[in-house]
């Protein structure tokens, strides 16, 4: 069973690890160097210490979600659901831990009484850009490499 935590700043080591493995073939959209990472991460503490949570499936850390509630979204012009990060260990893909994530992360959004879920995703990342479009974010715009997705959640049960 995939069990969702709140994510603490005593996680920041071993989500660096899961976070450098699991963009290992997409490097060109990560940082690489692990103080980089360490850096990002406590960034993403300080963001929204909230807004992090990590997937556990037999004792184990396997993936983690970085939302961010307090997001100003320049193109949306008001403040969104940030989506950071969504990382998932490459040999526990395709279980739904990510769909998990996902989902506890909209529900801190609706606690929170946003009504839209923003993010970005590199353009050749086919598997993430497939998976967000499922989960019914929508393509709105480009910038470079990066293409920015969004989702209203504001009409959705319970919203």
């Amino acid at each position: 069973m995939i069990n969702i935590e709140k994510a603490g700043t005593e996680d920041i080591e071993e989500l660096a690890k899961m976070y450098l493995e699991g963009y290992k073939g997409l490097e060109e959209y990560a940082y690489t160097h692990p103080e980089d990472v360490l850096a990002y991460l406590n960034w993403l503490f300080r963001r929204d210490i909230a807004g992090i949570f990590v997937a556990v499936l037999d004792g184990k850390k396997v993936g983690f979600i970085a939302s961010d509630g307090n997001w100003f979204s320049k193109r949306e012009g008001k403040v969104v659901g940030a989506i950071h990060e969504l990382v998932v260990l490459p040999e526990y893909r395709g279980l739904g831990i990510g769909k998990k994530l996902l989902e506890r992360a909209i529900q801190y959004f609706k606690e929170r009484g946003l009504d839209t879920v923003e993010l970005w995703v590199g353009d050749e990342n086919a598997w993430a850009i497939e998976f967000y479009k499922k989960q019914g974010f929508v393509e709105k715009d480009r910038f470079n490499y990066w293409i920015r997705m969004t989702k209203t959640i504001k009409n959705e049960a319970g919203g």
